[in-house]
């Protein structure tokens, strides 16, 4: 190994170089930050995955104006369904509370069947239920999450309602439906022809959807493809919060770890003098520094992502069973521990290499 090798100083220097990988790790903390901002919004992506295979349609509020709307389009419906699309199924339609990660109380929507065979169509049709769900009048059915995080088994009352959990759909994230009950919002949905949840099937409900909406503005309308885009829109916030917290942790951890350098350059000053005073230029030193710190960086990366990995799989198991759950790595996530790797790194090598540049072998 060469004696002006970036590995020979972090292997002459093992512990004070294990200390300064141990620090830069603790920028993928922005990582755990990421996934846990974006938590809420991956909830309602994991619930609603799934192509479109029905439309929902109901009045926005109890005007005038929503509930003449909603008859207008009842009797025009049929004229405007697209050919892959010609099933109109009339249920009712209300809403299920749970709390996220970060203890926001959100909701998830809940299809309410007012007959055994409705349910059996629907399920025909979307493949949303699974076959072997019986639900019975009064009865819900709960993926798996969602009954964690309300803390019911099956037969437990609901709510200190008559209502009770009929069963447990193998389903990820956070879904509901219920077999009759008076309760509830009257809607319409349409359905495929048959059970071939199809790609021309996808784009022509969303189509349809986009069609509605425009024509009747005091309806909610929506598939699960456009109601994902409109929660997306309302979490945005989210992000920009984020950015925010991103930015304050960069600045402390850029003047902590730079710091921490400059003490390891205070011991190393006469060795850069006497690089630059045998012959070596200004930009071999250069190299030198932003090796050394890269390579430390990069072995921050594999610790803090061994790190990180563990605390995610170990809140999983915790969570689960208050129906809490990290599905899978968040761009979110990713872009923030990157933008600040970058910020800090970059300025870290930037603030040493000036002080190389003014180094002279006859400083004292």
């Amino acid at each position: 190994m060469r004696p002006f090798s970036a590995f020979t100083y972090i292997r002459s220097n093992k512990m004070r170089s294990l200390v300064l990988v141990m620090m830069m790790s603790f920028i993928t903390a922005c990582f755990i930050g990421g996934m846990y901002v974006y938590n809420p919004l991956e909830i309602f992506e994991v619930s609603w995955q799934d192509s479109n295979r029905y439309l929902l349609a109901t009045t926005r509020g109890s005007s005038n104006d929503a509930i003449d709307e909603y008859h207008k389009m009842q009797s025009e419906l049929a004229d405007l369904l697209p050919a892959t699309a010609q099933e109109i199924m009339h249920v009712n339609f209300c809403y299920v509370n749970y709390n996220s990660m970060m203890q926001y109380n959100c909701t998830t929507e809940c299809l309410c069947f007012q007959s055994e065979e409705q349910l059996e169509l629907f399920k025909e049709r979307t493949h949303l239920i699974p076959d072997d769900v019986v639900l019975h009048d009064g009865e819900y059915a709960f993926s798996e999450l969602l009954a964690n995080n309300k803390g019911l088994k099956v037969g437990d009352h609901i709510n200190d309602s008559k209502l009770t959990l009929g069963a447990i759909l193998d389903k990820p994230g956070m879904r509901a439906f219920r077999l009759k009950d008076d309760e509830g919002t009257d809607c319409t949905l349409v359905l495929g022809n048959d059970g071939n949840c199809s790609q021309q099937l996808h784009e022509d409900l969303e189509n349809l959807s986009n069609t509605l909406s425009k024509k009747y503005p005091h309806l909610y309308i929506y598939t699960p493809s456009t109601l994902m885009e409109e929660v997306r829109e309302q979490s945005a916030f989210m992000f920009y919060i984020f950015g925010a917290i991103i930015m304050v942790l960069a600045v402390v951890l850029l003047v902590t770890i730079n710091a921490a350098f400059t003490a390891a350059y205070d011991k190393r000053k006469h060795e850069f003098a006497i690089y630059k005073a045998i012959g070596f230029t200004r930009w071999q030193i250069f190299r030198k520094i932003a090796s050394e710190v890269l390579i430390m960086n990069a072995a921050a990366i594999i610790l803090g992502a061994i790190i990180n990995g563990a605390v995610i799989l170990v809140l999983n198991q915790v969570l689960w069973s208050s129906g809490q759950h990290f599905y899978g790595i968040s761009g979110a996530a990713v872009t923030g521990t990157v933008i600040t790797e970058a910020l800090i790194i970059l300025l870290v090598i930037f603030m040493n290499w000036r002080k190389v540049r003014k180094c002279e072998v006859t400083e004292e």
